[in-house]
């Protein structure tokens, strides 16, 4: 299926099959750093299969989208690739309820967005929230970019994160290593607008207050899961929980546990529809 283009993003839309009841709401998909919207296939079809509309998009930099790979001058570059598929989705989509989905990084993203946009969702899904960074990135790589980045924002560094802590399955980590529009390495430039911004997110929590559900795995070693808690209690929402999946490192829909994710994920959806 080939993407449509919105500023430059490559962007994705889905309906369930034809026969399949009437589509009740449409999530939003962001994903992580160093990846693309096409590694959450496996959650666009359970969503997909549950009667969900999906609209999923490689952020600037990324995957099958425009511009310099992993660079960005400010976080809100990202937040402004958020508002350009979210205006798409209202000029050009059936409206419906929206939900916002974010994976890592994307979670970082999703809650920043949020700060001026939740009253367009009817609620948002973290999943593995970047917040808390975990003893799977590499606290020297971060200390020396932070000294350099001045001199030298456009440099490249090597992903400082262990990849193999992504997933149980080896097959998951090798595809990912594998796959050519993964980036592994990382401008400073970048590195620096993620860690300035993180900081930042339990202040923006506390203005949100639509419906919020947080997923992460236990044995997650890139992002902590101490930070979702940390999340969790800044947050304003009446309705908000945080599902911990035991075992699962920091991809749950790539791991062993992830009929779990999926399920946790779409019993929420159905949950927020029928209270509205």
């Amino acid at each position: 299926m080939q993407p449509r283009l919105v500023d430059k993003l490559a962007v994705w839309s889905t309906d369930p099959l034809v026969g399949s009841s009437t589509p009740g709401a449409r999530i939003l998909l962001i994903h992580g750093m160093s990846e693309h919207s096409g590694r959450h296939i496996e959650t666009e079809q359970a969503l997909l299969q549950a009667g969900f509309s999906v609209v999923r998009f490689d952020l600037r930099g990324a995957g099958h989208s425009g511009g310099r790979r992993q660079w960005i001058e400010r976080f809100d570059d990202y937040v402004d690739d958020v508002g350009a598929v979210y205006r798409w989705i209202c000029r050009e989509l059936e409206p419906r309820p929206l939900f916002l989905l974010g994976h890592s990084l994307g979670g970082a993203i999703a809650i920043s967005f949020l700060q001026h946009y939740q009253k367009a969702f009817s609620g948002c899904i973290l999943s593995a929230p970047a917040f808390s960074l975990g003893g799977a990135i590499n606290p020297l790589t971060v200390a020396i970019g932070k000294q350099v980045v001045k001199l030298f924002p456009t440099l490249r560094v090597s992903g400082n994160s262990d990849k193999s802590a992504i997933s149980k399955d080896p097959q998951i980590v090798k595809a990912f290593l594998e796959d050519p529009l993964c980036c592994h390495t990382n401008t400073l430039s970048q590195g620096k607008a993620v860690l300035d911004q993180l900081p930042k997110l339990p202040g923006i929590a506390q203005q949100l207050t639509l419906p919020i559900l947080i997923l992460h795995g236990s044995h997650d070693k890139i992002v902590r899961l101490e930070g979702s808690f940390e999340l969790l209690q800044s947050f304003k929402s009446q309705d908000k929980s945080l599902h911990i999946l035991p075992g699962a490192y920091h991809e749950p829909h790539h791991d062993i546990e992830s009929s779990d994710y999926f399920q946790s994920i779409i019993f929420w959806l159905n949950r927020q529809l029928q209270r509205s």
